[in-house]
């Protein structure tokens, strides 16, 4: 098929409005619609090496420098929100723990909106840097999020009417965990029972799968300070050293060579 000058302008002007910035996504969508084409996953699948745990994509609203915050902290306001307590802990390749390694957590709310998608929220809302302790753990509290619709009014709600595709993506939440020594991890957990699990709209959905527990007697509550029912889930990343790494590294290129 030949190529028109009115296709190609048709392409010029979809590209131009994908680097627009809008309240919906502040950065553009040109990393959304790599995502929504499956590239972003292929490449985290390329380059992952199935040892500790599953890498995953980051995703356009990372907001680097969060606040640090203490173990137990809540992690966001939302008062509509149903209460999570997530922990777990940082760990090697050999289950011992690793002390003071840095994450950062990012989320969106109940409603399924990011702090930079929506002007009710306060900046910072729903991320933030924890530390673990001694024992490599780590826990916060935040709320359960939901499933949500990447942006539609642009140009990636036109290319998924084009593919007779939904834009649903799956409830999750965002880390970045690293520590000296060790290669940084970047992925994103997945909640159980969300309706997208097999039909992520980016592909992204793996093995990071949690189940919630749900607490609601008088004594659990009491014991959380809690007025109404409340989740809690544990989850624990496994980071490879950084020599590793390096030797993959090099393994490739002396596969180039030959």
């Amino acid at each position: 098929m030949n190529l028109t000058e009115s296709e190609l302008q048709q392409g010029r002007n979809f590209l131009n409005s994908a680097s627009h910035h809008t309240q919906e996504i502040p950065t553009g969508e040109i990393h959304l619609l790599t995502d929504l084409l499956g590239i972003s996953e292929l490449v985290e699948l390329l380059h992952d090496a199935h040892r500790g745990t599953e890498s995953n994509l980051e995703g356009p609203l990372y907001v680097p420098n969060l606040l640090e915050r203490q173990l137990g902290d809540r992690l966001g306001i939302d008062p509509e929100g149903d209460t999570l307590f997530l922990s777990g802990r940082v760990l090697n390749l050999n289950g011992q723990p690793i002390t003071n390694a840095v994450i950062d957590v990012w989320q969106p709310n109940s409603k399924g909106l990011y702090d930079i998608q929506d002007p009710s929220q306060q900046p910072g809302n729903f991320r933030g840097r924890f530390k673990t302790n001694e024992s490599g753990k780590y826990i916060f509290e935040t709320v359960v999020p939901i499933g949500y619709k990447v942006p539609v009014s642009g140009p990636s709600g036109e290319l998924l009417r084009l593919l007779g595709r939904h834009p649903w993506r799956v409830a999750h939440i965002h880390f970045k965990v690293s520590a000296p020594e060790y290669t940084s991890l970047t992925t994103q957990i997945f909640i159980a029972g969300d309706p997208h699990l097999d039909s992520d709209t980016i592909f992204a959905v793996r093995s990071a799968i949690i189940e919630l527990q749900k607490h609601e007697a008088p004594d659990e509550l009491k014991a959380r300070n809690q007025s109404k029912p409340f989740y809690t889930t544990e989850f624990d990343f496994v980071l490879k050293p950084v020599i590793e790494e390096r030797q993959r590294a090099e393994g490739r290129g002396q596969k180039e060579i030959l």
